[in-house]
């Protein structure tokens, strides 16, 4: 089973690696959680998940989702007839004002559709990449395995250390790794639907944290130094595992 949403900046094809370096059953707590694909892929190949994340807005969509999906289908359906970019651009910046839970998530929804990104806040908007079959994609999400967490903290490192509960593993999307991402910290300036990633601070968490720990990243050069010393999965173009650096296209950092 698929997620209906997919993040531009996380069409990871490291899944299948990752899906092989943790054992069937086990427990994962996966932070970032957005687009749920990482997510609904483990969770349909037999591990529990759950998905944190400090953004209410996305925190809210999939609690709508899987509490009643009939529900919010039939809202999606309502709105889903966007044809001005104006009004796309409008609801971009004026979505957590809607007063009904099943509104919000039903427009996060399509302007994550709609969006040239995938995300809610960001990207052009782009008629083509709607597709209303993805719609029934909605109920047949694997919420038995799947449950999503809302963390109040902003520092989502900080919530990773706060967990008091089963932790067989934790995986984080890294996605892009930048020098230029590595000291900002412009939190303020953060849509309602993201959050920053310190690597720093990640790199440091995963030299000491005793939870065997995951990131995913796209592969750059820059990474090889930075995270020397932790074990690299790297991933080629067709998502499988190699030992030529020069024909990776991801990397899985890992603790374990």
């Amino acid at each position: 089973m698929k997620s209906p949403l997919v993040l531009k900046s996380r069409q990871f094809k490291s899944l299948s690696v990752l899906k092989d370096l943790i054992p069937a059953d086990s427990l994962i707590h996966s932070f970032l959680m957005y687009d749920g694909v990482l997510e609904t892929y483990l969770a349909s190949a037999g591990r529990y998940v759950v998905g944190h994340t400090n953004k209410y807005t996305i925190y809210e969509f999939w609690t709508c989702l899987a509490q009643n999906p009939t529900h919010l289908q039939s809202v999606i359906r309502h709105f889903d007839n966007m044809e001005e970019k104006n009004v796309f651009y409008l609801l971009q910046e004026t979505l957590p004002n809607y007063g009904d839970p099943f509104v919000r998530s039903a427009i996060f929804f399509l302007l994550c559709k709609f969006s040239t990104s995938g995300r809610a806040s960001s990207g052009a908007f782009d008629r083509e990449s709607y597709n209303p079959l993805a719609i029934p994609r909605l109920s047949q999400l694997p919420f038995s395995r799947l449950m999503v967490q809302y963390n109040k903290s902003n520092d989502f490192i900080q919530s990773i250390e706060g967990l008091n509960v089963r932790c067989d593993y934790v995986v984080i999307p890294g996605e892009s790794f930048s020098h230029d991402l590595l000291n900002h910290s412009g939190d303020d300036k953060l849509q309602y639907d993201e959050t920053h990633v310190n690597h720093v601070a990640l790199q440091k968490h995963l030299g000491t944290t005793e939870r065997k720990t995951a990131i995913l990243y796209h592969f750059t050069p820059y990474l090889l130094k930075f995270y020397k010393g932790h074990n690299l999965y790297f991933i080629n173009k067709w998502g499988r595992l190699t030992d030529d650096k020069e024909s990776a296209v991801e990397v899985i950092v890992a603790n374990f």
